[in-house]
């Protein structure tokens, strides 16, 4: 039988670097070593072992940490950091190849998302135009950002790609519409009790703890776009999307 290879001295470090920032994050972020082995596609047990260096962490897997636990992968390995560095550096410039085509696409601007000191969004819906943006998702939609108050993730002008048919995991960042009518784009974890709390990119807002059952639509945010990819309604003859129903799937 094969015996496992020892980890080295920094590999042992930043596996503990990662589990001090796990055990930190994880209760604010509404994670587990379950949910995080659900989204990673890997067994508990595996995260436990990368958590106590007894797996050696690679680049997806030290990425997929990253994503959760919402840390760059310096702040656990730097020499993996370096390494994807490394990487990005080799495929700048002329050394670049696509496997394929790039895809065109286009989908509708719903209205504008007008953000809140709260955290709240108001939204004001109609048909402005339409996002040069290509998604798998037929029903994808963006909205406008209006205001400031989740500067500089997202700044007045530019758009948020929003896609319904796409699965949400918890770490994602999601658009919510509650019962009560309020509109959030938030961050979505799971408390132990099974209710989806929302966290802000904003850290002066406050996480918002809502019931399952109170929550109309969770759709997940794929993007943010620059205003340089929007066609105003005038510029199209497209305007076949209106139907007099809301404009939000």
């Amino acid at each position: 039988m094969e015996t496992k290879k020892n980890l080295t001295t920094e590999q042992l470090d930043d596996a503990s670097r990662l589990k001090a920032l796990y055990e930190s994050k994880k209760k604010a972020l509404g994670i587990t070593q379950y949910t995080i082995a659900d989204d990673l596609g890997i067994t508990q047990g595996a995260v436990g072992h990368y958590l106590n260096g007894r797996n050696a962490l690679n680049v997806d897997i030290a990425s997929g940490f990253a994503r959760l636990l919402q840390v760059s992968i310096a702040d656990f390995s730097p020499s993996i950091a370096a390494k994807v560095a490394a990487q990005a550096q080799s495929l700048s410039g002329d050394t670049l190849e696509y496997a394929g085509k790039l895809k065109e696409g286009i989908i509708p601007v719903v209205g504008d998302a007008v953000l809140g000191m709260d955290g709240l969004i108001d939204m004001v819906e109609f048909h402005a135009g339409w996002l040069r943006f290509y998604s798998s998702d037929p029903q994808a939609y963006a909205v406008r950002v209006r205001g400031d108050s989740m500067w500089p993730r997202m700044q007045s002008g530019e758009f948020v790609v929003i896609e319904p048919g796409t699965k949400v995991h918890p770490g994602d960042e999601v658009f919510v519409r509650t019962r009560d009518g309020h509109n959030m784009i938030k961050i979505m974890n799971l408390t132990r009790e099974g209710d989806y709390q929302f966290v802000s990119v904003n850290s002066e807002h406050k996480p918002r703890t809502v019931a399952q059952q109170d929550v109309v639509k969770i759709h997940y945010v794929s993007g943010i776009i620059k205003a340089t990819r929007f066609i105003a309604l005038e510029e199209t003859n497209r305007v076949d999307f209106l139907d007099g129903t809301s404009n939000l799937p």
